[in-house]
């Protein structure tokens, strides 16, 4: 394989030369001869050979992540077939969880670039103090890395980064209240309101028209009265908004869920008769409002707690994932969520109209809730009160540190574009294969000091080598 590109850049390094072998060899190899359970750590899932590469070369430019070309295992036979299977299935969700930090890094470079004076464009590449390093640590739970020691934006509308890490957390307290309420004999109802919307609408004024429908709606006598024959305690109010660009191209679609605590238990026809009053009363304050008449099959869905059991037998993604995740999953029948729109602009920089939708739905959500709760809801099921900042800061107590990084090799890092990179190399390669790469990318934030500049084609190479494909 050759390695021409990495052996040159050290090789014409004036300041280090006698860091190389007399055989010019590459001189960090022989680190992962000696470091035994690093090296079999780089053998437990990893993105496969050239597509790895490709991928990486690819990334590792204006978008800063790197990719997979798929996944394999290692570490030797195994005794028993259950027990292959099982070790198999638990490689492919590490890498899986890596393969979606990659991403995450890359949406969140993108928008950088499309919201340069914004929170989010420092977001994990500011330090948190100019006499500290950065610190990286290692999930005992995961095998994912993070950082430590850097600026979190704490957005969970426009931070594709801080957005998994706070509304994982958010899931967590919805399904304690969840929990908790079923185990008292409680049900849970998903309720569902949205409105009429065109290609013509803007998301500012459209959403402050649904919020004045809503509100009259919640003080409406009829729905009071609904809510009381369900046996309403409270809600958990989440607002989503996807854009339908590519299917019939009706523009913004902000809508409403709202999970609902109540003590009652219909059955089928008594959930229809109290959905169909509902929508009377949603429809009634629609049009008084101006937004239309919403349709009985679109504008209004109300569903019972065996619908939170069939989302789980799916795969574990329930009611508390519904109502938390909505914006950043990836969106149906052509439906397209904010972060789909960052990637339809990473895919194709082209794609001015995906930026200015990003753009006008950051600007719109600012300052605004994903989730409320109704008062005293979050104290009925001990659930702290925390601020989507403080949960963006929160750290992983079963995490360990695997090195500190210095002011300088951070900002060779950054000059590179290879946060991610360095994330990738510590869940598979740990603190040796970081060491070797920031050897390699030394002085990459200083030109001048090099015969050659760090390009992405060294990085993508030094990757890939780091990772075990070449």
């Amino acid at each position: 394989m050759n390695r021409s590109l990495i052996w040159l850049h050290l090789r014409n390094e004036e300041k280090s030369p006698a860091k190389l072998h007399a055989s010019g060899a590459w001189p960090v190899s022989t680190a992962f001869k000696t470091n035994t359970t690093d090296m079999e750590r780089l053998t437990e899932s990893r993105p496969t050979g050239a597509q790895c590469a490709e991928i990486s070369r690819k990334t590792t430019g204006a978008c800063e992540g790197s990719g997979f070309g798929g996944a394999r295992g290692g570490g030797g036979p195994q005794n028993a077939a259950g027990a292959g299977a099982l070790g198999i299935n638990a490689k492919l969700r590490a890498a899986s969880a890596t393969e979606r930090q990659v991403e995450r890094f890359a949406l969140q470079a993108v928008a950088r670039d499309l919201l340069p004076n914004s929170r989010t464009a420092l977001c994990l590449r500011a330090r948190v103090s100019t006499q500290l390093g950065v610190q990286v640590w290692k999930s005992k739970e995961h095998k994912t890395a993070h950082y430590g020691g850097l600026q979190t934006c704490g957005s969970v509308w426009g931070c594709p980064v801080c957005n998994p890490k706070i509304t994982e957390r958010r899931k967590l307290e919805v399904k304690q209240a969840m929990d908790m309420h079923r185990a008292q004999g409680g049900e849970v109802h998903l309720l569902t309101l949205t409105t009429p919307h065109t290609r013509h609408d803007r998301l500012d004024e459209l959403q402050a028209l649904q919020a004045k429908a809503l509100q009259a709606f919640l003080r409406d006598f009829t729905v009071k009265k609904v809510f009381a024959e369900m046996g309403y305690i409270g809600q958990i109010r989440a607002f989503e908004i996807t854009h339908g660009r590519k299917a019939a191209n009706n523009g913004w679609h902000p809508h409403y869920h709202f999970l609902q605590f109540v003590q009652v238990k219909g059955d089928a026809a008594q959930l229809m008769d109290w959905k169909t009053r509902l929508y009377l009363r949603w429809d009634a304050c629609c049009q008084k409002h101006g937004l239309g008449s919403p349709s009985f099959k679109h504008g209004i869905d109300l569903r019972d707690g065996s619908f939170a059991d069939q989302y789980i037998a799916k795969g574990n993604w329930g009611l508390e994932d519904e109502i938390t995740k909505g914006h950043s999953k990836k969106g149906k029948a052509g439906g397209e969520t904010p972060f789909d729109l960052l990637r339809a602009y990473m895919a194709d920089p082209t794609d001015k109209q995906a930026a200015a939708l990003f753009r006008e739905f950051v600007q719109v959500t600012k300052g605004k809730r994903q989730l409320s709760w109704s008062n005293g809801l979050k104290a009925r099921f001990f659930v702290d009160e925390k601020t989507d900042e403080e949960l963006a800061e929160e750290k992983d107590e079963r995490a360990f540190l695997l090195g500190q990084i210095t002011a300088d090799q951070w900002r060779d890092i950054l000059k590179v574009k290879a946060r991610a990179t360095v994330l990738e190399l510590a869940a598979y390669g740990g603190w040796s294969a970081i060491s070797a790469f920031l050897y390699i990318i030394k002085d990459a934030h200083e030109p001048s000091r090099l015969a050659h500049d760090v390009t992405p084609d060294i990085v993508a190479e030094a990757r890939a080598l780091l990772l075990g494909d070449l």
